[in-house]
């Protein structure tokens, strides 16, 4: 019986809720690739349209900027492309960010040279495990121990 006006209470403040909430907008996007291994392009979209905004790219081992701090314009719809000639061999991980004239970031991205055509020249070691010739040993210990077990139990039990 209180059920029925519990329902109608959620359902009130469900509709003030949605009512009251703000229209979301699309959120910023910041996309960092490559086609070539000398040349990052950044992508930004849904920025501020028709602005001016400060971009930067930090290469992320040494925490340096690769280029200076240089500004960009978005178009009527926000957004921008810009290509930046850069060596990805010697950057293999870098970030960029876009700011604001006012300071405040908009969005961060980071870009790694996996994902691009570049192929690494610091490989990483093999850390997998090698799963046939462990289990081949492993086999191997078993049946010696086995043949062992079983052998000193003949032994120790001499027959009559």
């Amino acid at each position: 019986m209180r059920s029925k006006p519990l329902a109608k209470l959620l359902l009130v403040l469900a509709g003030l809720l949605l009512v009251l909430a703000p229209a979301a907008s699309a959120a910023e996007t910041l996309v960092l690739t490559c086609k070539i291994c000398t040349e990052l392009v950044i992508t930004g979209n849904d920025l501020p349209a028709n602005q001016s905004v400060r971009v930067s790219v930090v290469d992320v081992k040494t925490g340096q900027e690769t280029t200076g701090q240089f500004y960009v314009d978005t178009d009527a719809n926000g957004a921008f492309v810009k290509k930046i000639p850069m060596d990805l061999g010697e950057h293999p991980s870098v970030e960029s960010t876009v700011w604001k004239k006012d300071g405040s970031v908009l969005v961060v991205a980071a870009h790694t040279r996996f994902t691009a055509p570049c192929k690494p020249e610091d490989t990483l070691a093999f850390t997998g495990s090698h799963t046939p010739l462990l289990l081949g040993l492993g086999l191997v210990l078993l049946t010696a121990g086995g043949l062992l077990v079983r052998g000193s139990r003949r032994a120790s039990h001499p027959a009559h």
